[in-house]
């Protein structure tokens, strides 16, 4: 990887938000604070190059941001204590300074009060028969906030982490017999799905989807939070994937979404209209819920089909058009580097190393059009970029991935 590349990119990344923030000094934008397309991903990726290249203008510009961020909650305060909008995602961005100063721990401190109290009100005043997938998924619902607070070793948290663990357990059963977690179609994410589904769905995705759930139902389990529902739930959502994969003989495909006469026929009926192999849809993210799920319920099946999994759907790669962690070659590369973590296997390699040859290529080609947020813009592409260099991580920005690293406490799968 050529580091002068990166670094080129990191300065006019740097430029753009300097002025970003000095336009915007009296004014709000709530992007600015999201971890999806603001500050905390700018943050996360000067934090990795900071450490790795000892960069005193990487930490004097992320004290900055910081503040800028903690003047901007001052006066607007927070609108959610989600991952990828709201307080976790702030969080999560600062968690690794919680150490290295007091003011930091304090803020800390804040946010994760406001979390308990988001989460609460969540839980408190939720309707099932309006279910959408913002209370629930993990861009903007509990399973994201569930995946930041299992990296907090505060016993004050316990509590709130076992009410997200029977919240999501909860979604599994059934209600009018279908699914807790199905959608309807006025409560879909956007006009085109509802159109897409005008009797509602489950989706099936990790970002938005039962994939999701699962994966951090099982992490919970592996960190030490579960219980008899929580891993009846795992086990139930791993068997719809099982029931409703696509008769296609050793491709591996879901469809990102089943109407309510698929599931209550137990069978696929409509044929997909688009399938993606991505992070966000598709089999590479339903892949991390065979790997969690297998590993956590001591099922080689489970964790041979998630390899199985990738692998096809890395032959694929359908719908992967661009280089972002989102839906794009990025997402692909960082779960294939944590299978080879994970599970001590060479079966991806080949895919790691064309990535990091053409990495001059992809900062050229997607830096200037396509933003600088982590989860679609170029920040998150040069996290992804900059392990090819560097094996330790400083922050905890693979966690907002669902890429969980400790998931085997260190130990290899024998």
């Amino acid at each position: 990887m050529n580091k002068k590349n990166i670094k080129r990119n990191v300065e006019k990344i740097i430029a753009q938000w300097d002025e970003r923030t000095r336009k915007n000094k009296e004014n709000f934008d709530f992007g600015e604070l999201t971890l999806s397309t603001g500050l905390p991903g700018i943050i996360l990726m000067l934090a990795e190059l900071k450490n790795k290249d000892n960069s005193k203008i990487y930490k004097k510009k992320i004290d900055n941001y910081i503040e800028y961020i903690v003047s901007k909650l001052s006066t607007y305060g927070l609108l959610t204590g989600s991952l990828y909008s709201g307080a976790a995602g702030i969080a999560l961005s600062i968690l690794h300074l919680r150490e290295d100063d007091e003011k930091y721990k304090n803020l800390l401190d804040s946010l994760n009060r406001y979390i308990e109290y988001f989460v609460r009100e969540k839980i408190e005043g939720f309707n099932l028969e309006n279910i959408t997938p913002p209370d629930y998924d993990v861009i903007e619902g509990l399973s994201g906030i569930l995946s930041y607070l299992l990296l907090i070793n505060d016993e004050q948290y316990d509590d709130l982490k076992i009410l997200i663990i029977n919240f999501l357990s909860n979604l599994t059963k059934e209600n009018k017999g279908l699914i807790s977690l199905y959608i309807k179609s006025e409560n879909q994410m956007s006009q085109s799905e509802s159109e897409m589904y005008p009797l509602g769905c489950l989706n099936m995705g990790l970002a938005h989807g039962l994939a999701g759930v699962g994966c951090i139902l099982a992490y919970a389990h592996i960190k030490g939070y579960s219980n008899e529902a929580s891993l009846s739930a795992l086990q139930k959502i791993i068997f719809i994937y099982e029931k409703f994969e696509l008769e296609r003989k050793k491709q591996f495909l879901w469809k990102d979404g089943l109407v309510a006469d698929e599931l209550k026929k137990e069978k696929v009926i409509r044929e997909a209209s688009f399938i993606r192999d991505a992070w966000c849809y598709g089999g590479p993210g339903i892949s991390l819920l065979y790997l969690y799920g297998g590993l956590a319920l001591d099922n080689d099946y489970f964790v041979d089909k998630a390899e199985k999994i990738l692998e096809s759907a890395m032959q694929r790669k359908l719908g992967i058009d661009s280089y972002m962690i989102c839906h794009g070659y990025s997402g692909l590369i960082e779960i294939c580097s944590l299978f080879k973590r994970l599970l001590n296997t060479k079966k991806f390699d080949s895919y790691m190393e064309e990535f990091n040859v053409n990495s001059e290529q992809i900062l050229e080609e997607y830096g200037d059009e396509s933003g600088t947020g982590f989860l679609e813009g170029i920040s998150g592409c040069i996290l992804v970029l900059s392990k090819f260099e560097y094996s330790i991580n400083f922050t905890y920005w693979r966690q907002a991935l669902l890429l969980f690293d400790d998931f085997l406490k260190g130990g290899k799968r024998k």
